[in-house]
């Protein structure tokens, strides 16, 4: 898989990869106090806050990404246009696992299976148990490290809008990948009651892969077992 195919994930992968940056950035970092907080936390009788934008909307990134890293599933379909269109759905289970699975194009069908070290593959209808490593998944915490968030400029809150019916604040930004230093331009729509990722779509200036949308489902659990042929 091409590293640069998971660029738009921002933080999916940091999940699972040890990454605890986000956490630091977001305790280093100016955080808005609790009247204009970006976080959509649940108050004393179980109801959901709303979620509102601050001041520094480079910091309600970061807030919505710091809670994202804390959710035990989530799944993202990923739609890329380029050299080659990609059609794709990526499922997380905590802590360690997820199914990525190949909706469309030549690879349609195939699917794979990463639980820790441990890979399956799945292509003709037949399972296939591999040994993976640390690289398995491609290296995308980068782009959410201390580093490689000091890259992201021109942060800026874009108005408001409705994803699947839901209410989300729209920010925009541009940022250089940490490695290869491919630049691209994104928006982001993290929901008012949830204070979450919900669409994510990022337009590279160079490169095979030219557009990536990403759509992110945090409410459906998520189960993912080792295959059984």
């Amino acid at each position: 898989m091409k590293r640069d195919l998971f660029i738009p994930l921002l933080v999916l992968i940091a999940v699972t990869l040890g990454c605890s940056t986000i956490r630091d950035l977001a305790s280093k970092g100016s955080r808005p106090s609790s009247s204009n907080s970006n976080t959509g936390t649940s108050n004393s009788s179980g109801s959901k806050s709303s979620t509102t934008v601050s001041a520094d909307p480079k910091q309600d990134i970061i807030n919505a990404s710091t809670k994202f890293i804390e959710l035990p599933f989530f799944s993202a379909k990923m739609e890329g246009t380029g050299g080659s269109d990609l059609h794709m759905q990526i499922d997380y289970a905590a802590p360690d696992k997820y199914r990525i699975l190949y909706l469309a194009g030549t690879a349609a069908g195939m699917e794979t299976i990463i639980i820790g070290k441990q890979m399956y593959m799945k292509a003709g209808g037949k399972w296939i148990k591999t040994s993976g490593n640390g690289d398995t998944i491609p290296n995308l915490r980068d782009s959410f490290t201390e580093e490689g968030l000091k890259t992201m400029k021109d942060v800026k809150f874009d108005g408001e809008d409705n994803v699947d019916g839901k209410a989300a604040l729209i920010y925009s930004y541009k940022n250089v990948t940490p490695k290869g230093d491919f630049p691209f331009t994104s928006k982001i729509w993290i929901g008012k009651e949830t204070g979450l990722p919900m669409k994510i779509e990022v337009n590279y200036e160079n490169g095979t892969l030219k557009q990536m949308n990403v759509a992110y489902d945090t409410e459906t659990p998520v189960t993912i077992e080792p295959p059984i042929n």
